[in-house]
């Protein structure tokens, strides 16, 4: 049922079918031998049934016939009718998405409008008619072609999108796996340590030792308050990596995509302040995500400087780069960047595209 649905929602599939009004029109109005009608039918009934045909052998009955109708339509009815050949390119592209050009749909498909033509223009038709199929023939091809590119931009961007969502699914698992292990290392065993003593306080009440119960029950505020602290402690470096640390994500990120990444850390402050580390982690990032996601490269480098006043960051990448310069590029960074009254200039718009960040160090 659900395969039946994502069929019906192909809707160039059934838009199509209204050109075979054309056939049944000129039969209706005497222009056609009425028993064309009886060919046309059949062809129509071969088209829509080849997008649920599961079976290859039904699916190169159909496909048979329905080159035979194209072929005899053609040659002896008319040649306009050549521009049925439109059904099986749209069925090549979009539904079987035939890649290999050994495919018999592809050879059969070119043999087909290859034989047309040439029966065209060695037929009996006058010279305008020939040079009107002509133009329609390579009309024909180039819808194919154009068709074929449309599908593979389609299917590479599918590519992307997922290779994308794989690489978000990579870091959220480190990032559990780092909290899980923050949380582990440092609290873990402080529930044991507060379990025993809250046990041995217990006891010494008992026991009516109460100056050693109170002892106790003060380590345990003191182990509580540490423990409280060491917590938001973690909650914080959640929220907030080391330049370090985002530097080690980009490379295994770039690493997951395909790209070579040269990286060059030239800041040597251990503390810079915490405004000035979240503004230079969130602008790299930004800078990486708009590499992987839209600059189709496969080499990039980041430069990292540090000077009295602000710390530089150079991208350089190999990709598409930007057509021309409209001031509306890498708006989510001119954004990030005008908070802190920091720049943002585009060196090279393309080969290679290089962009240089200055973020202030006095925040």
């Amino acid at each position: 049922m659900k395969n039946l649905i994502k069929k019906l929602a192909n809707f160039p599939f059934y838009i199509s079918l209204i050109f075979f009004a054309f056939p049944i029109t000129y039969v209706l109005d005497g222009s056609y031998p009425k028993y064309t009608l009886f060919l046309t039918l059949p062809a129509i009934i071969c088209y829509i049934s080849m997008i649920y045909a599961d079976n290859k052998y039904i699916s190169f009955i159909l496909w048979f016939y329905l080159s035979c109708y194209i072929i005899y339509m053609t040659i002896w009815i008319h040649p306009m009718n050549m521009l049925f050949s439109f059904y099986l390119s749209n069925l090549i592209v979009w539904h079987f998405k035939d890649i290999s050009f050994r495919s018999y749909r592809i050879t059969s498909f070119f043999t087909i409008l290859n034989f047309l033509i040439i029966a065209i223009l060695f037929g009996n038709y006058r010279i305008p008619e020939k040079f009107i199929m002509s133009c329609f023939y390579v009309l024909c091809l180039a819808t194919f072609i154009f068709q074929r590119k449309a599908y593979f931009d389609k299917k590479l961007k599918e590519e992307h999108r997922k290779h994308n969502e794989h690489i978000n699914i990579l870091l959220a698992e480190n990032e559990r796996n780092r909290i899980s292990r923050d949380l582990h290392d440092s609290i873990g065993h402080v529930f044991v340590m507060l379990k025993l003593k809250a046990e041995l306080a217990e006891k010494l009440l008992i026991k009516n030792k109460l100056e050693e119960a109170q002892n106790e029950l003060r380590e345990i505020i003191e182990i509580s308050t540490k423990s409280m602290h060491e917590t938001r402690s973690i909650i914080n470096n959640l929220k907030y990596r080391t330049i370090n640390e985002e530097l080690k994500i980009i490379e295994d990120i770039t690493s997951l995509a395909e790209i070579k990444c040269e990286i060059e850390n030239n800041i040597y402050t251990k503390e810079l302040s915490g405004w000035t580390t979240t503004t230079t982690t969130m602008i790299l990032k930004e800078l990486i995500n708009n590499i992987i996601k839209h600059s189709n490269a496969d080499n990039c480098s980041l430069i990292l400087n540090e000077k009295e006043n602000d710390i530089t960051i150079i991208s350089t990448d190999n990709g598409v780069g930007f057509k021309e310069i409209t001031g509306n590029e890498l708006k989510s960074i001119y954004e990030r960047i005008k908070i802190v009254n920091g720049t943002i200039t585009i060196i090279s718009k393309n080969n290679p595209t290089k962009i240089q960040v200055i973020i202030p160090k006095k925040l």
